[in-house]
């Protein structure tokens, strides 16, 4: 077994397992690797790392010659040249790939570009190769200019769109978006965190762009955690509902169907590391209606439990799922006033000796049968 907690991005690219995990994502790979990562945290950033640029090799087989790889690789040899003339003479350690048949030029290129970074003293791979961010590109291949705003503040920056949306910028975070949006859709390009305010308007969807993830709504509240060098993508929904899509550079999200669709109080984490999406619900789900309205509605004496779940719902708009003719004879008598939902969760299970989950962003209560 390979003492992998002592390795860098380099070693994880030159690694057989490793890369069989990223290129064919055998259930047993899966298992050993998700089990290792969140065992390790700690790595998850050079795991990401190695993944985008094994991934990156497999998608340039078909778009490099092999005289442009020679091309390359003979760049960054006279480079090296010039650099060993100096005062760097450390040399890469290099690890033939013989498992897949493609590696055969392309793990020598990989080489050629750690190596590369190793003697000119670069702290990560990332910097070199793969600088250019999903903002960038997707901005870069808008033909119709747009305007930036960023944040380099400490504080929120609010911005007002063309159609009178509104975005609360975080700092460390920018977006761009034409001026005046266009005919189809109104597009907004993220890199990094903000809260939208959407003015509604059924014929032109709104569309956020963010990394891995594109949301599109047609007037609601939500926010959006995507900074380049995190492990997640983060969409919240506030109000309103919000489509989220998985989506590569090249793809369009107008007429395609949405991989979730996400209510209040839900959200929807993008792991970067294992490439997959999970919605779940917010640590904290609050009220819909104002707390003074709520809380007298949530006065219940001797009610059945089926009502106590209406009401829930009405309030919290999050879905809970029960069986109404196991739980048809239980009542209960309980004032549920201003507690977090999951503390009147805890109450009302209590009472009626039965058990909650949150799965896929609901509420599913395990109970037994009332008398």
């Amino acid at each position: 077994m390979q003492n992998y907690k002592s390795y860098n991005t380099k070693d994880f690219i030159l690694d057989d397992a490793f890369c069989r995990w990223v290129l064919q994502k055998s259930e047993t790979d899966n298992q050993f690797w998700n089990q290792w990562l969140l065992e390790n945290s700690e790595k998850s950033h050079q795991v990401m790392i190695a993944k985008e640029i094994i991934l990156k090799i497999q998608n340039a087989q078909n778009e490099i010659t092999e005289s442009e790889l020679n091309d390359e690789i003979q760049r960054f040899s006279e480079k090296r040249k010039q650099l060993d003339n100096k005062e760097f003479t450390s040399k890469p350690n290099i690890k033939v790939l013989s498992w897949l048949p493609w590696f055969k030029y392309a793990a020598v290129l990989a080489i050629a570009i750690i190596g590369f970074a190793l003697i000119t003293n670069q702290d990560t791979v990332k910097k070199l190769t793969f600088s250019e961010t999903a903002y960038d590109k997707r901005t870069k291949a808008i033909e119709k200019a747009l305007v930036e705003v960023s944040n380099d503040g400490n504080h929120e920056k609010m911005v007002k769109l063309p159609d009178g949306s509104q975005v609360l910028l975080s700092k460390n975070s920018k977006i761009s978006y034409p001026n005046p949006f266009g005919v189809t859709q109104r597009s907004v390009y993220l890199s990094g965190e903000a809260f939208f305010e959407v003015v509604k308007n059924p014929s032109k969807p709104f569309v956020v762009y963010a990394n891995e993830l594109a949301t599109r709504v047609l007037g609601t509240s939500f926010t959006i955690s995507s900074y380049d060098k995190a492990d997640e993508v983060k969409v919240i929904v506030k109000t309103g509902k919000v489509a989220v899509f998985p989506l590569g550079l090249e793809d369009e999200v107008l007429d395609k169907k949405p991989e979730m669709m996400l209510t209040p109080n839900q959200k929807v984490v993008f792991n970067r590391i294992d490439n997959q999406m999970k919605r779940s619900l917010v640590e904290i789900p609050e009220p819909l209606k104002n707390s003074a309205d709520f809380s007298k509605s949530l006065v219940f004496e001797n009610s059945p439990v089926t009502k106590v779940f209406e009401k829930l719902f009405e309030v919290y708009n999050i879905p809970i799922v029960y069986d109404n003719a196991l739980m048809e004879n239980c009542r209960i008598t309980a004032e549920l006033g201003n507690q977090p939902l999951f503390e009147k969760l805890d109450l009302i299970c209590r009472a009626i000796d039965a058990k909650y989950e949150v799965i896929d962003g609901q509420i599913v209560i395990h109970a037994k049968k009332c008398n």
